[in-house]
């Protein structure tokens, strides 16, 4: 598991799922990101047991994603600026369709 010093851009006010722990530390290497900031988990009535991470709609400051494992759920906002969204959404869904399939 990583600390709380080994992040350099995820803010750590919430818990994250441990499954993305090594997600997060990885997504937050790339440069057009300026902040990750995982959110509340809570409970869905779909589960499965595979790991799956989706960006859900664009935000004025960024993306907000979802990751989810069996019936837990956490929001994500990632913090990037306006004119890079666009292709900060590609670069973060082809990274996770890459690490989710390892």
């Amino acid at each position: 598991m990583y600390s709380r010093s080994d992040y350099q851009k995820v803010k750590l006010e919430h818990h994250i799922l441990p499954d993305f722990a090594k997600f997060l530390f990885e997504l937050e290497k790339n440069p057009k990101i300026n902040r990750i900031i995982p959110w509340r988990i809570s409970r869905q009535q779909k589960w499965s047991s595979e790991l799956r991470f989706r960006v859900t709609i664009p935000t004025v400051s960024g993306l907000k994603c979802i990751m989810s494992k069996w019936a837990t759920a956490q929001e994500l906002f990632v913090i990037c600026n306006e004119k890079d969204i666009q292709e900060v959404k590609k670069e973060i869904e082809n990274f996770a369709k890459k690490f989710l399939e390892n």
